[in-house]
């Protein structure tokens, strides 16, 4: 879930990987272990390894679908909408990018709010929309980060969580009457809801998988880069959830809401307790505002081939001297992204997240076992396997989340309708030919 700002020179497969960690790292996975731990009761490691394996399975698939297309076309800051329409047609254009759109506001959502809940958290939603506004507002400036700034936010996100896992490992919770919450009988229902949940932290997966242009040898590098990563990052969740829970044990770890913080609150006089709301600044500013900016791209290619309306692909420099940005985009995203956070609680938001960028996974996985060219690690077996392990945790998740999900599905197949029916009624689309169905 966090941003990384475009490389300018082709990376060797450790760098590649490094940059893998750093997008994979993120905003999720400060709010993420309550969630799955109250799902399924308690364990942690084997809805972690599934989580991994899916996850794993679908960046395959994405790195199947950038390796088959030129480079001008196999850009996923797009969602994967132009390889989509390459391949299987517009209208699976169109599906593919408005659900990874309903993807990246849902994780925006609870980006913000993790947010929230770390700093100021009895006023959490006041601080989430202000943190939206504010990233929003910075992105019509045309603000950029630096690949050094990317890289060294990353390295200290990182840092700190070990810094949490050493701390909580070797501490005891402090007395008092601690928060618990009812748990569930531990199933095999809870565990695939659990791994649904966790699937959230891993989902970043994409931005290495899609790295081909950025990275030298991409046919051999990115195939070792990302098991490389993606290991890499199970094993420090996996130290991580376990630290957590030997500290507060399954009933408290639950019913934690900012469970970081509090194994570093004795530490040095609150030292670690500041480390920690750094951290999750930094790693939730960086996901809200890379969310809000390729969300805005991803609606902006979307207009450019006519399967939104044009206004969401105007560009505008706000300030002399710095980039376009396309400025309806950003500004939609924003005002949605409050919407969800005024009407919706975090949890319900994760499970809108994960539902939707599980579904957003499937599609990639269909996409790519649809190629006839293919190496030996990435064969249509593969392929099976991440689409039936996406549906499956994502129908997992509870009946509120599915139906919130579909429900952004089926709104966008009316947008499309309507705008491609008015499109008609007009005479055809503006700015080109109609592209057939």
């Amino acid at each position: 879930m966090s941003g990384n700002a475009a490389m300018h020179r082709p990376l060797g497969g450790f760098d590649a990987t490094t940059a893998g960690i750093g997008s994979i790292v993120g905003a999720g996975v400060f709010v993420v272990f309550p969630a799955a731990v109250a799902a399924d009761g308690g364990p942690l490691a084997l809805p972690l390894a599934i989580a991994a394996v899916v996850a794993y399975a679908c960046a395959v698939a994405i790195f199947q679908i950038s390796a088959a297309l030129d480079e001008g076309q196999a850009n996923y800051d797009d969602g994967g909408t132009r390889a989509a329409r390459v391949i299987l047609g517009p209208t699976a254009a169109f599906v593919t990018g408005w659900i990874f759109l309903c993807s990246r506001l849902a994780a925006a959502a609870v980006a913000a709010l993790m947010l929230g809940a770390y700093l100021l958290p009895d006023y959490g939603v006041a601080v989430a929309i202000g943190a939206v506004t504010v990233t929003a507002l910075l992105n019509l400036a045309g603000a950029t980060r630096s690949d050094w700034v990317s890289r060294f936010i990353v390295a200290f996100v990182i840092a700190v969580l070990a810094f949490v896992a050493v701390v909580a490992f070797n501490s005891d919770q402090p007395g008092g009457v601690p928060k618990l919450a009812t748990l569930p009988e531990p199933g095999f229902s809870g565990i695939l809801e659990s791994s649904a949940l966790l699937y959230f932290a891993f989902i970043g997966y994409g931005y290495l998988a899609s790295l081909g242009p950025h990275v030298r040898s991409p046919g051999r590098n990115i195939p070792l880069a990302l098991p490389a990563a993606i290991a890499v990052v199970l094993g420090l969740y996996l130290v991580l959830g376990e630290s957590l829970l030997s500290y507060f044990g399954a009933p408290g770890l639950a019913a934690e809401t900012a469970p970081l913080t509090v194994p570093v609150s004795e530490v040095s006089g609150g030292v670690g307790t500041g480390v920690v709301l750094i951290a999750a600044a930094a790693a939730g500013l960086g996901a809200l505002s890379a969310l809000n900016a390729g969300g805005a791209r991803i609606a902006a290619s979307m207009a450019a081939e006519g399967e939104l309306p044009r206004l969401f692909g105007s560009q505008r420099s706000l300030l002399r001297g710095r980039p376009e940005t396309p400025w309806v985009g950003v500004s939609a995203g924003a005002g949605v992204v409050i919407v969800l956070i005024l009407a919706f609680p975090a949890p319900t938001l994760l499970g809108v997240a994960a539902f939707t960028g599980l579904l957003y996974a499937g599609g990639t996985a269909v996409i790519a076992f649809t190629l006839r060219s293919r190496r030996w690690y990435t064969p249509r077996a593969l392929n099976v396997l991440g689409l039936a392990g996406a549906l499956l945790l994502a129908l997992s998740l509870p009946l509120l989340d599915i139906a919130l999900g579909l429900m952004a599905v089926v709104a966008g197949a009316v947008v499309r309708l309507t705008f491609r029916r008015g499109r008609s009624d007009a005479g055809g689309r503006p700015g080109g030919p109609r592209q057939p169905d």
